[in-house]
Parts: C-alpha cells; sequence; structure tokens
C-alpha cells in the first residue's frame, strides 16, 4: 500500500466510449467531499485526496452511456500517483477484447511498480486483468461480465459471490462487484487511508450504505449452455421451463435415459454444477421471485420450490444468498404503495 503524507492522489482511469460516467464521477466528489465533511485535527493536513480523472488522452470525451466525461491529464503525463482505480465499463455483448489498450496496461504496471494501489469497480477488473498482476489471485467483478472474464483470464480466480475482495502481497488490490459497489470501494479506500471513522463520517453525509458482505443475494442464477452436450441442454430447457421444481436427481437421469452415475458425470461436466446444486440453485432462484413479488409467507414458499422441510429450505437459501429469506424479501420486496407515513 502507498504511504505517501497527504493529500493522496488519486487516479480514476476513463476509456473514452467505454467508461461509464456516473461512477468516475461519483468517486471523484466523493473524494472531493471528504475535505469539507470529514473533521482533521487542528494543524493538520488541510486535504486529505487529490483526485483527477486521467484517460489515454486529455479533453472532453463521450462516456459509454453518451454523456460527456473529461479526462483532466493524460496518463503519460502521471509518473507517480498512490491510487489508481479502474471504473465500470461497458463494451459490445459484453465480450471483452484484449490488446485493445497496451499503453493503459503498460501504464497500470508501471504505478504497480512504483507502489500505487491499483482498485476496480465492476467491469475495470477486465482491465486490471489484462496487466498479469492478478494471475493466481481472486478478484470479483459485475456478475454479467463472469463469463468473458473467465474465458480471457481463467489463471485468476473470480468470485462474482464477493462484494469487495483486497489481495496481493501487501494489499495493494481492492476490486468492487457490481454497478453502485464502487461506493463499498471509495469508503474502504477512505477507512484504509484516512481512518474508519473517516469513512463513516462521508458515508452518512452521502447516505452511502456499507455492506461487505457478499454480491450473493444480487446475482441471478445464469448456468452455462454453451457447453456443447445436446442432451444436457434439452434438460436444462425442460426444468427452466418448468413452474416448479419438485423433481428427483433419478427423474433427471431417467428422463436423460442415462445411468445415474453417467448422468451426474456428464451433467457437472457440462454445467460446471452436480445436479444437486443445480436443482437448489432453480429453487432458490424461484424463492427469491417469490419473496421478491409476493407476501406469501416463507413456509409456504418453501413447500411450493420443492422442500418438505422448511428448516432444510432455509439453510440451502442463506447458504447461496448468504441472506435468510426474512432478510432477503426485507431487502429487495418493494412496497406497491408508498412507504409508510407518507401523505
Amino acid at each position: 500500500m502507498a504511504m505517501s503524507v497527504y493529500p493522496r492522489r488519486v487516479s480514476l482511469l476513463a476509456l473514452p466510449a467505454e467508461s461509464t460516467g456516473t461512477p468516475i464521477h461519483g468517486l471523484y466528489e466523493t473524494l472531493v467531499l471528504a475535505d469539507a465533511v470529514v473533521a482533521r485535527p487542528a494543524g493538520g493536513a488541510t486535504r486529505l485526496f487529490e483526485a483527477e480523472i486521467v484517460g489515454p488522452k486529455r479533453g472532453i470525451f463521450p462516456s459509454a452511456c453518451g454523456l460527456p466525461l473529461e479526462v483532466h491529464r493524460a496518463i503519460g503525463e502521471v509518473d507517480d500517483t498512490d491510487i489508481v482505480i479502474t471504473a465500470s465499463m461497458l463494451f459490445e455483448n459484453q465480450a471483452w477484447v484484449t490488446g485493445t489498450h497496451p499503453e493503459t496496461v503498460a501504464w497500470l504496471r508501471r504505478m504497480h511498480d512504483q507502489g500505487a494501489d491499483l482498485c476496480s469497480a465492476c467491469a475495470g477488473a477486465l482491465l486490471l486483468a489484462e496487466t498479469g498482476l492478478l494471475d493466481g489471485l481472486d478478484t470479483t467483478t459485475h456478475w454479467a461480465f463472469a463469463p468473458t472474464f473467465r474465458q480471457n483470464f481463467p489463471e485468476i480466480r473470480l468470485r462474482v459471490e464477493e462484494l469487495l475482495i483486497v489481495t496481493g502481497r501487501r494489499g495493494e488490490f481492492v476490486m468492487s462487484g457490481a454497478a453502485s459497489s464502487w461506493q463499498d470501494l471509495i469508503l474502504f479506500l477512505i477507512a484504509r487511508y484516512v481512518s474508519p471513522t473517516a469513512a463513516q463520517e462521508i458515508g452518512k453525509f452521502l447516505l452511502y450504505h456499507w455492506d461487505s458482505r457478499s454480491q450473493a443475494p444480487f446475482v441471478p442464477f445464469v448456468p452455462p449452455t454453451d457447453h456443447g452436450d445436446g442432451t444436457i441442454r434439452q434438460l436444462q430447457e425442460w426444468l427452466h421451463a418448468r413452474d416448479t421444481v419438485d423433481v428427483s436427481v433419478d427423474d433427471l437421469a431417467q428422463r436423460c435415459h442415462l445411468p445415474r452415475p453417467t448422468f451426474y458425470r456428464r451433467f457437472k461436466r457440462a454445467t460446471g454444477y452436480s445436479p444437486v446444486h443445480y436443482l437448489q440453485q432453480l429453487r432458490v432462484e424461484e424463492a427469491k421471485r417469490l419473496l421478491e413479488s409476493t407476501d406469501e409467507p416463507v413456509d409456504d414458499i418453501s413447500w411450493r420450490v420443492g422442500y418438505e422441510e422448511a428448516a432444510a429450505f432455509r439453510r440451502v437459501f442463506k447458504r447461496i444468498t448468504r441472506l435468510s429469506p426474512g432478510e432477503f424479501r426485507r431487502k429487495f420486496h418493494y412496497p406497491a404503495g408508498p412507504p409508510a407515513g407518507a401523505k
């Protein structure tokens, strides 16, 4: 971790037409506001952070969504920094193409060699991964980019269920997950570089909700279907088209006209999941939908998705989502009418 005196230098990396504006602007404004909000001892530093947006060239460029994004300095002008953050990006078909940004990747490596922390939010992890510095380590990103990440960087352990991952020999790599998780990233960095109290102050002021637990409640179950096994793919289509998931592994093996051991091996090889785990994921996915959209009691939902014992359902649900069914409903069930107390 870089240990320069205040102000800490933060380089927010923007790629024209690929970076999205909201995370970059949000990160920048949070760092600027920290100077106004966070209490400092008398005679201490007047500024905590010196933030700037950097990119391949100076100027005003369209972001991925078309809104203008101003790059303050070109990376060729930045010889040293304390923190680099590669924020959210969008690209065609959610498919990352390696080798598109060689100068930027080389600059990231150089900043790391000079002691900077390298951080990412959302799809920014793909650019960070291209440096090769994450090989053999854990990382996280937006789950929608998991297929292209795994295809391009199989040597990195992708853990999309995690909201925030800190790794590296000196903890110099910090990656956050999907979309608005940049708020968790910046609160973590403020806590690291200033103090936990400072992170609490700015979090309260901006109403950022620190959630260090997991992305798992947000991640939809989207198993692979392009594995080339036609029999297993037909079974998957049949399973996903059903209203209920009250079938057993033996039922699935019989439907495929395969002995159970052969079916088990083929299914696991094709999908990456054991049949039991796959069925659990399907049942939990249906339960999530019912918890979000209905007021049905949890015991009734557990029965509807194929569990005779509500306690077993609760155990499986919490293992997969890291929330109890009740916690999940409170987090994701949006009221149909105005909030309580509204007039």
